[in-house]
Parts: structure tokens; C-alpha cells; sequence
């Protein structure tokens, strides 16, 4: 792991991991106005039964009040408020549900004593951003963990490493879709600190939905939405300096990398779907677009609609499209390549992350592309979309 990827770990250590630990985000900033909000809930089973509000503060979270549920399970919680903030309502031996809510709001809460993940709120356009969140990540971790019970069933099975190989297309998959939803959940509400839970979520320990090193670019675009919104919020400033000493780090490492423009785009030999070998530097005479992919990658394959533009667009020229995959399953590389209408060079190792190419290109992320000119010199990288496109017009049409 470099350093780059460290100090992007460490962005998850202190975000994320102190929210474990009862630590979390303060007031956000805002234009609200302090006021009275209230809960109105009813807990099912619930009579008799403590419901304790919390505020996710700085550095603790603050008890601000507990009450008890009437005989039918209903209760009310009532407090100041003075900015828009997160709090955590708290019921049972470990129901938890996390709000997000504004001064004034009128919030109507129904959930069930031993089911936390079965509640419904309304009257709190934040906290009902954060419920339908909860219910897709509760539906990925169930689907997670029907894998990892499978996997253990299969373990001493003759066919294991068959068998695996099928469960490990499943996890990548809803990992994979989940981390789509997720990015779709960030962009739709950038406005919002919801987007502060969905970039910090985990698969399970140490797994991240959004992997630090390789989605740096997401991490960015939180960062810039929410100073934009919400500058008071500590785990916001936070973010931020640690976002910014990163982007200093990745600045110095590209000045100091192989992958520095006008300098020879490392050489190497990988596998073709057949098996055969080829070169980078076989397509010597070439603009050659290097792309490193993985077939199970969303990202991947949207960007791929971007590749089979520029081939049809400049294929007649000396231009080439040399692909990378980072898939360890020849059979999904080689569908996705038909199904994608990807006519144009393939190689890998079928080795995943774990390809010495990624070491080699300094590969923290999927998409990545560079560009490489006819004498095999670093042109351009970091190129997506029509930028891309406008980029190999200038290069191929001039």
C-alpha cells in the first residue's frame, strides 16, 4: 500500500470509525433558523419500553432525552434545535435508527422493538433520504451474507474451487450494484450530509463501499459538495484537510511518477483472450488508448460506450485500443467483451488487483486510461467521457 492509499485510509479511520465508537459528525452548517422538533412514534411491542435521543456530536454522542412508551407503544420526544445535525434514536437491547433532521420539523416515526431495520419515517425529507439508504444496504449485507453462508457450506466440497468461483461473481455483482446505487444516491443528493453516510458505509470490516484509494474521485466530489453546504460540520472540515493533503500527495507523486506526460509509457506483456501474448510496444506507430477495466466494474462498462465512440470515430486512423482487465474469470471477461462490442485489443492475467500491471501504472481506481502517442510517450491520462473524445480529435484530426 503507498502512501497515498494510507492517508486515504486514514480519512475512513477517522470518519468512520469513530462513528463506531459513539463519535460522529457535529451541526451542520445552514440557513435553518433554531426551533422545536418533535418525534411522534410508535414502537411496536414496545409498551413500557425506554426510547433515549442522542446528538451525534464532535467527538461524543449527547444523551438529550429519554422517554417511556405508553402502554400502546406510542411515545413523543421534543427538543431545540438550533442547526441541521444527525441524532440516533435508540430503542430495545440495540435498536438504533439514525436521523438527519432540521429545527422544526414534525416527525412521525413507526418501528418495531427488536427490528430496527423495519421503521418508517416521515415529516424529515433528510431522515427519509437516510431510511431508503438503509433498507438498500440492509439488502446488499443480507445477500452478502447469504454467500458467506454458502461459502462455509462449501468449503470441504470436492467442486470447492468451481463452486467459488461462481459465488465470487455473485459478490462482485452486489457489491457492484450497490456501489452504483450508492454513487447515484451521492449525485442525486449532493446538497445533503446524507451523502456522509453513504460514502462512508461499509460491506463489513475493513470494507469499504467506496474504497478510499481507488475512488478518490468520489471522496472529491463529497468534499467540494458538502463545504459548498455544509462548511460548520466538523466531520466536514475534516474531510476536507484530509482530502486536500491527499490531492498535495497525489500531485507530488505524478511529477515523480512513470506515468509523467512525454515520458515512455512503461512496456509490458500480457495475455490475449487466446492465450497468445502481445506487447504494448507491438503497437509502436499508434495513438494507442491504454485502458485498464474489469467486466464486473458498472463503472467499466458505462465507460466502455465511450470506447466503442472513439473506435468508430477514429478507428480508421493510426489509433488503437489496447484493454487491460482486471478480471480473474475468463468466461465474464470474454462475455463482457461481445456483449460491450469491444472489437479492438484485449490482454490480462486474470489475476484481479493482484496483476503486476496495476503496480507498474500505479492503478488505484477503474476506469483508468492513458494515452499514448506513436513514439510510445505518455500523452494524456485520467480522460473519460467526451473528454476523452475531444482529446483524440485534437491528437487524430490535426
Amino acid at each position: 500500500m503507498n502512501k497515498f492509499t494510507e492517508l486515504c485510509f486514514l480519512i475512513l479511520l477517522v470518519l468512520v470509525m469513530p462513528a463506531c465508537k459513539q463519535n460522529g459528525p457535529e451541526n451542520s452548517a445552514g440557513d435553518f433558523h433554531g426551533g422545536t422538533t418533535s418525534i411522534k412514534g410508535l414502537l411496536q411491542a414496545g409498551a413500557g419500553e425506554s426510547v433515549v435521543l442522542e446528538e451525534m456530536g464532535a467527538r461524543e454522542f449527547i444523551p438529550l432525552d429519554t422517554v417511556r412508551c405508553d402502554n400502546e407503544g406510542h411515545f413523543l420526544i421534543s427538543y431545540l434545535q438550533d442547526q441541521q445535525a444527525f441524532y440516533i434514536l435508540r430503542f430495545g437491547s440495540a435498536g438504533y435508527i439514525t436521523l438527519l433532521t432540521v429545527p422544526g420539523e414534525s416527525i412521525e416515526f413507526a418501528g418495531q422493538l427488536n427490528n430496527k431495520d423495519s421503521y418508517t419515517v416521515s415529516g424529515s425529507p433528510g431522515s427519509e433520504l437516510l431510511q431508503t439508504l438503509a433498507a438498500e444496504h440492509k439488502k446488499a449485507l443480507e445477500a452478502l451474507g447469504d454467500i458467506a453462508r454458502k461459502n462455509r457450506e462449501l468449503v470441504s466440497s470436492p467442486d470447492y474451487v468451481e463452486l467459488k468461483q461462481d459465488l465470487d461473481l455473485k459478490f462482485d455483482s452486489i457489491t457492484s450494484a450497490f456501489k452504483d446505487y450508492s454513487l447515484s444516491f451521492i449525485h442525486e443528493n449532493a446538497a445533503s450530509p446524507a451523502t456522509l453516510i453513504a460514502l462512508y458505509n461499509l460491506y463489513g470490516q475493513g470494507l469499504p463501499v467506496f474504497d478510499p484509494g481507488r475512488d478518490f474521485q468520489v471522496y472529491l466530489f463529497v468534499d467540494s459538495a458538502m463545504m459548498a453546504n455544509h462548511s460548520k460540520l466538523e466531520a466536514v472540515r475534516l474531510l476536507h484537510a484530509q482530502v486536500e493533503e491527499v490531492k498535495l500527495m497525489k500531485d507530488g507523486d505524478h511529477q515523480a511518477s512513470v506515468l509523467k506526460k512525454g515520458k515512455i509509457a512503461p512496456d509490458f506483456v500480457s495475455s490475449r483472450p487466446d492465450g497468445t501474448g502481445m506487447t504494448l510496444k507491438s503497437l509502436r506507430g499508434n495513438y494507442v488508448l491504454l485502458g485498464f477495466w474489469a467486466s464486473w466494474s458498472m463503472l467499466c462498462r458505462e465507460e466502455n460506450a465511450t470506447l466503442v465512440k472513439a473506435y468508430e470515430q477514429f478507428g480508421d486512423k493510426n489509433f488503437r485500443i489496447l484493454q487491460v482487465s482486471l478480471d480473474d474469470n475468463k468466461e465474464a471477461w470474454n462475455g463482457a467483451i461481445e456483449e460491450d462490442g469491444l472489437v479492438w485489443d484485449h490482454v490480462s492475467d486474470l489475476k484481479r488487483w493482484e496483476t503486476p500491471l496495476v503496480e507498474l501504472y500505479g492503478v488505484d481506481r477503474i476506469p483508468f486510461q492513458v494515452i499514448v502517442d506513436p513514439a510510445g510517450k505518455i500523452v494524456e491520462t485520467d480522460l473519460y467521457g467526451e473528454q476523452l473524445l475531444m482529446k483524440l480529435e485534437l491528437l487524430l484530426n490535426n
